[in-house]
């Protein structure tokens, strides 16, 4: 079945891409789109006897506002209970947050007849404003590593990080569409999980100088007070040297690789190619043949490799496809070929619409940074992949965001929720996300440094989240 369109005839660049992305996208419905002079948002079938109407608020921002403060949703957002409707039964909720709306009689945001129903919820413009991630340009909230912060988001202050609220507008609206177009099919999903690992140290002791390694051991003794800890550092750092890797503790690559086939899982390994921070973008060159091994045992065991652009290129696009170019040279030397070339930045640095377009300009094909680094959750409000937008220049782009669920820091750092004391709590908060990422056929995808997994108890927590 071909369904039509009609918007109002503002901003139709951005209309067009939000339209295609739900219903080509993640519905899999054909679509035909027109702008009129009109102040609503009407989908009706070739015959016109039925109609959805929708409430247009985003998109009647005026020009003068757009990306400015005043443009953003108001707050407290206002609910809509739909317990009346049976069908709406995809979520434990029995109300759902309106991003942008507008009650039509002040009293519900839903009203229906034979032939018509008009909802009060601007599902294409609400969506627009979670994926293309909107308040994150007009906000000026950051952390010290000039990060957008989860508490400066409208999913934290709308208690929406733990509630994939574009999945849940996009149920609703088949859900009406159903209701007045029994044969619509949609396209099948299925859940699954990824698994990625951002390699920012391979190993712990192999590219560690004497004089760091003091350094350390004199913040066992001095800062620390824990003698033997020092004392195994030596001794390992000694073995390492010495070419024992299988007693360096980052070196977990294999073990990742078992338990991920053991569960069928592809895992995905983000290596930094340059360092453009001396502090932060780890200690190895993707030139040594430690390393090139380790890609070529990677690629030989059908896991995939990525890119981990290093600390300082998320404003910076010749950067990006400088290290981009480093990773494919090394990897066609090796004879390693992908179809598909993905990563995630480094630290999480992501800026709003600039790290996208460096990644598209580089000739990557996703994107996998977007989680807040502070709180675990839905920052984009969906656990499916979409194609991304620049809010700038206007362009849907052809990069994909895969968005990232959960880091494992940013659940057990006692900096950030600070779970590590608790990992029932921490396994319970993880299995939620990866539950209602199951309860919409999405993805969850997970990120799990290879570097930390140097308590066995982690280890565990990881088993047992891969389990669930």
């Amino acid at each position: 079945m071909h369904l039509f369109i009609d918007f109002p005839q503002t901003y139709q660049k951005e209309r067009t891409y939000i339209a295609e992305t739900i219903f080509n996208r993640f519905l899999g419905v054909k679509i035909s789109i027109n702008f009129t002079k009109r102040n609503n948002i009407e989908i009706y079938s070739e015959d016109r006897n039925q109609c959805l109407l929708l409430s247009d608020r985003l998109f009647s921002t005026s020009s003068d506002n757009w990306l400015k403060p005043v443009s953003l949703p108001s707050q407290p957002l206002l609910k809509w209970n739909f317990s009346y409707i049976n069908d709406l039964i995809f979520t434990n909720h029995s109300n759902v947050p309106i991003i942008y709306g507008q009650n039509q009689n002040n009293d519900d945001f839903f009203q229906v007849s034979d032939q018509k129903i008009y909802l009060g919820l601007d599902i294409f413009g609400s969506i627009f404003f979670m994926l293309t991630r909107y308040e994150e340009t007009v906000k000026k909230e950051r952390d010290k590593f000039d990060r957008f912060p989860a508490s400066a988001s409208l999913n934290f202050q709308e208690n929406l990080l733990n509630r994939p609220i574009v999945d849940e507008y996009i149920e609703i609206l088949w859900v009406l569409l159903k209701k007045l177009w029994p044969n619509l099919e949609r396209k099948p999903k299925q859940f699954k999980v990824l698994a990625s690992h951002d390699v920012d140290y391979p190993y712990q002791y192999r590219f560690k100088s004497f004089s760091k390694l003091v350094t350390n051991i004199g913040g066992d003794v001095i800062k620390r007070r824990n003698l033997k800890q020092g004392l195994s550092r030596i001794n390992k750092w000694s073995q390492v040297k010495h070419g024992s890797l299988k007693t360096d503790p980052f070196n977990t690559f294999n073990w990742i690789m078992d338990l991920s086939e053991v569960h069928n899982l592809t895992s995905a390994f983000y290596f930094i190619t340059a360092r453009t921070d001396s502090k932060r973008d780890g200690n190895y060159n993707l030139e040594n043949p430690l390393i090139r091994q380790l890609l070529c045992t990677i690629h030989q065991r059908g896991h995939e490799i990525g890119l981990h652009p290093s600390f300082n290129t998320y404003l910076d696009s010749k950067q990006t496809c400088k290290e981009f170019k480093v990773l494919k040279t090394v990897c066609q030397q090796e004879g390693i070929q992908q179809s598909c070339w993905g990563g995630r930045q480094h630290y999480l640095r992501w800026h709003n619409p600039t790290t996208w377009q460096n990644w598209e300009d580089a000739g990557l094909n996703y994107d996998s940074t977007l989680t807040f680094a502070d709180m675990a959750g839905f920052r984009c409000g969906t656990c499916h992949e979409f194609p991304v937008y620049n809010l700038l220049t206007r362009k849907a782009l052809k990069l994909v965001e895969r968005p990232l669920i959960v880091m494992e820091c940013s659940v057990l750092d006692e900096r950030y929720m600070g779970l590590q004391k608790d990992l029932s709590e921490a396994f319970d908060y993880i299995a939620g996300l990866k539950t209602l990422c199951r309860k919409f056929n999405g993805t969850f995808t997970l990120l799990w440094h290879n570097s930390s997994f140097e308590r066995s108890e982690y280890r565990d927590l990881y088993k047992q989240i891969l389990a669930a």
